[in-house]
């Protein structure tokens, strides 16, 4: 999502079985056609693990978060842990 934003620019569902994981977030990963990953220059990149398996975060979902991302030139690696437990 945008840096302070709260609607994903890309999202991809994956079960808990396929960790840990690595993935390339993209314009193919896009939520919306007019809201696409690359039209951001700054994003918060946020992975989490969710007990309902709804998408919205609930008390007890384990989450974790890198922040500020660059978009544009971004060829570092990042790695992720989901180290944090939402309240």
């Amino acid at each position: 999502r945008p840096v302070g934003g709260r609607m994903p620019l890309a999202a991809k569902r994956l079960t808990v079985a396929v960790l840990p994981v690595s993935l390339v977030l993209d314009d193919s990963l896009s939520m919306s056609p007019d809201a696409l990953l690359s039209s951001a220059d700054q994003v918060e990149v946020i992975a989490r693990i969710s007990a309902s398996g709804e998408p919205r975060p609930a008390a007890g979902d384990l989450s974790g978060m890198i922040s500020p991302v660059a978009v544009h030139d971004q060829v570092d690696i990042l790695e992720l842990s989901i180290d944090q437990v939402v309240e």
